[in-house]
């Protein structure tokens, strides 16, 4: 015979068997990935609906703070005047060590067309230092001709 799961032993705590009510709780101490149920100060900063000329820092961190989740969306469309092929790319990056924390790629092959992508990073936590600051750039700030572009940002984050 085999010795039972402490909880199928006599006189065990009553739950079901292979019951995973600690399992948070254990993901918790082994550090898995993903943003907690609730975090304590939660906020938000965004950059919303932003074209090349509205990108970059949007926040800037008065104290030291975590970062748990970042989004970022961009589109961009071409009229009729568009008459080549181009590839765009959107990031969310620190604005000390330039840490990318998301990045879109897009591209356009034709006059009349349009592409969009979005990207959600969940951080756990990332640390950043008083000062440090969030910045969305746009295409690398460059315009192509024919083509508009649009990009939002949104980062949650908690300064203890």
């Amino acid at each position: 015979m085999t010795t039972p799961r402490p909880d199928q032993r006599h006189g065990a705590k009553l739950t079901a068997a292979g019951s995973r009510s600690g399992s948070g709780d254990m993901a918790a101490a082994l550090g898995y990935p993903g943003s907690p149920a609730a975090v304590p100060n939660c906020q938000s900063a965004q950059a919303l609906r932003r074209a090349l000329g509205g990108a970059g820092t949007f926040f800037t961190f008065p104290t030291a703070g975590r970062v748990w989740t970042v989004m970022l969306s961009y589109m961009v469309v071409s009229g009729s005047t568009f008459t080549s092929t181009a590839k765009f790319a959107a990031t969310i990056t620190t604005g000390l060590g330039a840490l990318p924390l998301a990045v879109v790629e897009l591209g356009l092959g034709a006059a009349n067309h349009e592409d969009s992508g979005s990207c959600v990073v969940q951080l756990n936590g990332l640390p950043l230092v008083g000062g440090d600051s969030l910045g969305l750039t746009i295409n690398g700030g460059v315009s192509v001709a024919g083509a508009d572009q649009e990009a939002s940002a949104v980062v949650l984050y908690s300064i203890p």
